[in-house]
């Protein structure tokens, strides 16, 4: 993005602010050299626990009681220098543009000054996954974090749901956070974004109405929130998480290449960079790990999966380009998935999550634009079909436009009529015709209607006026993304006596009717982070 995108951009973020609520601050990151937006960086108030993530554009909202309290942010990111602005220098009534300055990259060996002995990436990483134990909490804690889950369809969020919510983690001596339990804290579907009823529902791989290309998510027994959660590598390190991760215990290393990148910082530490590796014929996965240089704590986990192309593939759907593109931006390559999983440094060093973020894309085959409603009449023994629109081509239609078969084999067609309204056909099958006698027989019997689901059919060239065929199903690549920004962090926080009416039913969706949105918490103790309607490239 160049400097004269990154002006109408400040301007569009304007525009929209002024448009919202006046009880937030509103800022936005960018990269001091190359002028594009920094996402996922951590916004904290400074010697509190509360703060936010930026999101993929870098834009981020802080309430106004902080500036009044005359509290500072401490602004951090992988691989750049920390900020700490007063927040009496943020302006009011527009976005502030905050620049970070990238911190210069290290290179060469990896030395730990202890025993000097040298490591390789790989050593690196078997010596960061055995000391999870010591370095992430194995005692109970909660976190308190701004939920979201929405997707991306011609760069504009869509179905977008935010959650504010209070997890409670038993510690990581437990094997994994299948048992977690969740408050509501708040919850919106947030109508001020499009709505597409058809691209919400479940993934469907029986009659691929919703599916994600070239792979499979199983079904975790949850809602959208919990499908993230189980999708965190580093707490659920000794059980199978998403492919070729795998077990991180067991399988990760075996399964990856890793390249030590060099050094760089984060909040001041200084931490390595690790890059990882996957091929085989069918996929091939990359991913960065950071690693504390003093504890060897995995503080970033950044993995994405993609399809190798095979030779003379074409894509059907109709807009392809989505294809390569995380919705947001142009990528290299057909990006499946992606999860970015951060951790960071908490009470007595043991390292809490700050944020997880899982995009997949997924493909959707929509309902047809012209569509037909087929009909078997007995008494006169035809097929009675009813368009929704009239066809454009009338006079162009002939008998062999109608394909309709039983059991396989084709029926033969003897004429068809179209009505006044030339929306209704009548199609006369040939009765006459020796070797499809036995099954029309069989169709136009009343007794027999329960088999009818052996009947099939399907269209020629028939088309409305905008070009649509009928009954032609079109697919769509729409993008999935759901991410949980930690707020504040309570260690050797446990249920104690909530009720357990008082929890989140982890296997209704957020929006059921029937979950329960606690009244402990005060709505001014936590916020959501809410995009800005408009993403611009």
């Amino acid at each position: 993005m160049g400097a004269r995108v990154l002006v109408l951009l400040v301007f569009l973020l304007s525009a929209t602010i002024f448009g919202q609520r006046e009880d937030y601050i509103f800022g936005q990151l960018v990269d001091a050299t190359q002028n594009e937006p920094i996402p996922f960086a951590s916004i904290r108030v400074k010697g509190a626990a509360m703060g936010v993530i930026s999101n993929i554009d870098g834009t981020f909202r802080i309430p106004m009681r902080y500036k009044s309290m005359g509290e500072i942010l401490e602004i951090s990111c992988m691989g750049y220098g920390t900020k700490n602005i007063p927040m009496r220098d943020l302006m009011e009534s527009e976005a502030n543009i905050i620049v970070l300055q990238p911190s210069a990259m290290e290179l060469g060996e990896a030395t730990v000054s202890a025993n000097l002995k040298k490591f390789d990436a790989r050593e690196l990483m078997r010596l960061a996954i055995a000391r999870i134990p010591q370095n992430y909490p194995l005692m109970p804690y909660s976190m308190v974090g701004y939920y979201r889950d929405y997707q991306v369809k011609n760069g504009s969020y869509t179905n977008l749901n935010e959650a504010v919510v209070n997890l409670y983690d038993q510690g990581f001596s437990k094997k994994d956070n299948f048992d977690n339990q969740y408050e509501l804290f708040s919850y919106r579907h947030n109508t001020d974004f499009e709505v597409d009823s058809f691209a919400k529902q479940p993934y469907d791989y029986g009659g691929f109405n919703k599916i994600i290309p070239h792979a499979k998510m199983e079904n975790t027994g949850g809602n959208e929130l919990i499908t993230l959660m189980v999708h965190d590598a580093i707490r659920n390190y000794q059980i199978d998480v998403y492919s070729f991760i795998n077990n991180m215990s067991l399988d990760f290393l075996e399964n990856h290449r890793f390249r030590l990148m060099g050094t760089t910082n984060y909040k001041d530490t200084k931490v390595y960079d690790i890059a990882c590796y996957y091929r085989d014929n069918d996929y091939r996965s990359e991913g960065r790990i950071f690693l504390d240089t003093g504890n060897f704590s995995i503080l970033k986990l950044d993995y994405s999966l993609f399809r190798r192309k095979k030779p003379g593939e074409h894509d059907m759907a109709m807009n392809p380009l989505e294809r390569f593109s995380d919705g947001f931006k142009k990528i290299e390559g057909e990006n499946l998935y992606r999860i970015i999983t951060e951790y960071y440094k908490g009470e007595k060093d043991k390292m809490y999550l700050g944020y997880i973020s899982f995009y997949n894309k997924m493909l959707i085959q929509r309902p047809p634009v012209f569509f037909s409603k087929f009909v078997v009449d007995l008494r006169d023994n035809s097929f009675k079909i009813r368009l929704n629109k009239v066809p454009a081509n009338l006079d162009q239609i002939k008998n062999s436009d109608f394909k309709i078969k039983y059991k396989g084999e084709s029926l033969p067609i003897k004429e068809f009529f179209f009505y006044e309204d030339e929306r209704r056909f009548r199609v006369c099958p040939n009765h006459k015709y020796t070797k499809a006698a036995d099954a029309l027989e069989y169709i136009f019997t009343e007794n027999d209607r329960a088999e009818i689901s052996d009947l099939t059919y399907s269209y020629g060239n028939i088309r409305d006026s905008l070009g649509n065929k009928l009954d032609e199903r079109k697919w769509e690549y729409l993008h999935q993304y759901r991410e949980f920004f930690v707020q504040e962090t309570k260690p050797f926080s446990t249920i104690g006596d909530i009720m357990i009416d008082s929890l989140m039913q982890k296997m209704k969706p957020l929006d059921s009717e029937t979950q329960h949105i606690s009244k402990r918490a005060s709505k001014n103790d936590y916020w959501m982070n809410t995009p800005l309607p408009k993403i611009e490239n």
